[in-house]
């Protein structure tokens, strides 16, 4: 750089005559012609040896695409170097590109950024064969490079791969650390049980070498015969149900299987001699937990997968009701559908309702339990335990929770650890179980949702609640409720309480209840932000959101991700919690207006929802709304106690969208769907319909009118201007099933109606 200055100042004196812009024009190109000397081709080998800040010309054969985001690794005969820069984004794996730019350290990466120029040398090309090395040798001689890692195992076998998260695995009596990035093809697959060899390119981050598959490809199973999935649970009745998975090559299909951890009922056989295995589970009883192990075997090579938990259908009624604290807009209901319930400072009432109804046991967890304002909760604890009832209470112990202190003295508490961040945050949960174990199906109670006992949460801030009434579900929750209280007694058991990352999977997660398909999560055992960015990827047509923190990027670009696919998505993130951050500014890229901050400054309380809507609109789709207690936050995923429901069931979409809309729009939004107040002089027929839409009106009264039609996103499908009086016939047999909005506007009045399509 000086040598640069040095030329800049001796072209001003040898032409002092001439103007200051030619000066300055003369010194740029002495300048330019410096900066392309320095940058001759060389060597990678030679360009890593440089200062850091040197501007390099070197070319190698990229060794990713765009499934590590915007770096590129090349190498050449030499060594590797990362190119990090978008205008690289249409190179892929075999491309030889020849880069200009400058050399800068990355978090201790070395990398060429910003690139000045690049050219496509050619595609195709084969890569360089991987270094076969070992976990310790992952160091600087290879950062950049293809490298091979043989015979690799990893602890946590079974589990599935999630984004933004470093796993270890051991190799040659050594540790080394590979990393899964954010929207990584690895990302919901199955972390291998058996040996593997690795093959991924060598970085670094800060102070540690890891290793960067591409795509599941860069590992290669040792087995003969390996099991590709986490064996999955279909066609669930009240007596068994089905376990599929898929393996590698042809091999049989046998489940050890029990209703302990031991699988102590022996094994079952199904089809042999395929790559697509499905054993059925028979002869058990209702809401019976089955434990399972998938086997197949080639030879003399046995595959196993790891356990799994598995549940029967209860035969309880299913019923599920919705409500919330604040208004919500019945004009988006659909006509088969319940209006969505506000409960209207009664949400304590309703609690103290259930409660008053139990006849055995009340389990408790709680994050926040004040004593203001909620005195109906508390005389419904008191009055359930005074008559004989069970009642078992888990609260969060960084909480003051002074609502604890009204409560009958004899009634056991648990409180959360107070221990360093590092390992646990808190104990998030808001669920409430009743009669669990009862021998009659139909009293078993689930509550949860986002709403704590406090009288801001209860009667101000924006919250929901879910109860279902199931016996599987009612003992899954218990299972999870048992591992933090360390018992399945009355007292809890200090030596055996498992909060946060000391818990592990062991509770069923899809349920059959009344005919609806519900899956149910817990933090941090179950990562459930993998299962969160799973669901966002289902949408076909639409999602909402309403989430109180919201910084998980992996979820931010999946919900990126359903937009670029045509998908409409609408979004609301509280603005003290997550607003503005990075997560909200890469929806905010793709989405614009129609991602907004919940402005509780102007409005009333907090936006605490969790829950994520999806096809609600679509009939054809698999419609489904997400709630419960976990924000979108690594600290849910990773350190809290939480819970979170999936409900497939379009009625229950509908009623948190007929909430979404009343908060998305007295924040600033824009989903309108008018009705007439008065008597419409037009008549519609039939509705629902599933080809023509006929109508008439009153000849005087709608001259010249536009009919416009809207889907329930606002978007315009159909309009016309049409002077028929009396009689119209649309077809509208091409329209997607839905609900729609039907306007009819000239210069004297409007007529709004809803219409759906089957």
């Amino acid at each position: 750089m000086c040598n640069q200055n040095k030329i800049y100042t001796t072209t001003l004196r040898i032409h002092h005559c001439v103007s200051f812009k030619s000066a300055c024009v003369i010194a740029i190109l002495f300048w330019i012609a410096l900066t392309n000397a320095q940058a001759q081709l060389i060597s990678i080998a030679t360009a890593r040896a440089l200062p850091v800040g040197s501007v390099v010309n070197v070319e190698g054969v990229c060794l990713n695409g765009f499934e590590l985001g915007s770096i590129r690794y090349i190498q050449d005969a030499t060594g590797g170097i990362a190119v990090f820069s978008t205008l690289l984004s249409t190179t892929t794996t075999g491309d030889e590109v020849n880069v200009t730019g400058v050399t800068v350290q990355y978090s201790n990466l070395l990398e060429i950024q910003p690139v000045n120029s690049w050219a496509l040398n050619s595609s195709g090309n084969a890569l360089p064969a991987p270094a076969l090395i070992t976990p310790v040798q992952m160091d600087e001689p290879y950062e950049s490079q293809l490298v091979r890692i043989d015979d690799a195992t990893f602890a946590n076998g079974g589990s599935l791969f999630q984004a933004n998260t470093t796993y270890q695995f051991n190799a040659n009596g050594q540790t080394g650390v590979m990393y899964v990035r954010t929207g990584s093809a690895l990302v919901g697959t199955l972390i291998p049980f058996t040996s593997v060899d690795l093959i991924g390119i060598c970085s670094q981050y800060q102070t540690q070498y890891q290793l960067l598959l591409r795509n599941p490809a860069d590992m290669i199973s040792n087995s003969t015969v390996s099991i590709l999935n986490t064996p999955y649970q279909t066609n669930i009745v009240t007596t068994g149900f089905d376990v599929s998975w898929q393996t590698n090559v042809n091999s049989t299909s046998q489940l050890l299987y029990g209703k302990t951890p031991a699988l102590e009922l022996g094994i079952l056989t199904g089809t042999g001699n395929v790559t697509s295995h499905t054993v059925t589970v028979t002869g058990v009883n209702p809401s019976d937990v089955i434990y399972v192990q998938a086997i197949s075997v080639l030879g003399t090579d046995t595959a196993f997968s790891e356990k799994r938990i598995f549940i029967t259908a209860s035969g309880s009624t299913g019923e599920i009701k919705t409500y919330f604290n604040r208004t919500v807009d019945i004009n988006f209901a659909n006509p088969a559908n319940n209006i969505a319930t506000q409960l209207n400072y009664t949400i304590d009432d309703t609690l103290k309702a259930y409660m008053d109804r139990a006849v055995s046991t009340i389990d408790i967890a709680v994050y926040s339990f004040d004593d203001f304002n909620i005195a109906k909760i508390t005389q419904g604890i008191n009055d359930a335990y005074n008559r004989g009832v069970q009642i078992r209470v888990i609260a969060d112990g960084q909480n003051v929770n002074a609502g604890l202190s009204t409560l009958n003295a004899n009634i056991p508490i648990l409180l959360s650890p107070d221990t360093p961040a590092n390992y646990y945050s808190i104990m998030h949960n808001k669920f409430v179980i009743i009669d669990a174990a009862s021998s009659d199906v139909n009293l078993p109670i689930v509550w949860t949702g986002s709403t704590n006992w406090s009288d801001n949460q209860l009667y101000t801030d924006a919250n929901n609640v879910i109860i279902i009434q199931d016996k599987s579900l009612a003992k899954a929750y218990t299972i999870e409720f048992e591992e933090m209280w360390g018992s399945s007694a009355a007292q809890y058991n200090l030596n055996n309480i498992k909060f946060g990352p000391k818990k592990t999977n062991n509770t069923p997660h899809e349920f059959l209840i009344n005919g609806k398909r519900v899956e149910n999560y817990f933090s941090p055992s179950d990562n459930v932000n993998a299962q969160i960015e799973r669901t966002i990827q289902t949408a076909n047509s639409s999602l909402q959101f309403a989430i109180f923190v919201f910084t998980r990027t992996d979820l931010a670009y999946a919900v990126q991700d359903r937009v670029w696919n045509n998908v409409d998505a609408n979004g609301m993130v509280d603005d003290t919690s997550s607003g503005g951050g990075f997560a909200f500014s890469i929806m905010e890229n793709v989405m614009n207006n129609k991602i907004i901050l919940y402005d509780h400054n102007s409005l009333q309380g907090i936006l605490h929802h969790k829950y994520l809507i999806v096809d609600q609109d679509n009939p054809a789709s698999d419609a489904l709304v997400l709630t419960g207690s976990h924000n979108w936050s690594t600290t849910a995923n990773t350190k809290n106690d939480e819970n979170t429901l999936m409900v497939h069931d379009a009625s229950i979409a509908n009623q948190y969208y007929q909430e979404f809309v009343k908060r998305f729009n007295e924040s600033g939004g824009g989903l309108y769907f008018y009705e007439n107040s008065e008597s419409s002089p037009v008549s519609f027929y039939p509705n629902p319909t599933t080809e023509n839409l006929y109508f008439n009106w009153e000849a005087t009264s709608l001259d010249d009118v536009t009919i416009t039609i809207y889907d329930v996103h606002g978007k315009v499908v159909f309009t016309k201007n049409d002077s028929v009086k009396q009689f119209v016939n649309i077809n509208v047999s091409s329209f997607m099933p839905g609900l729609y909005q039907l306007v009819l506007q000239n210069d004297k009045r409007r007529i709004c109606t809803k219409f759906v399509k089957q």
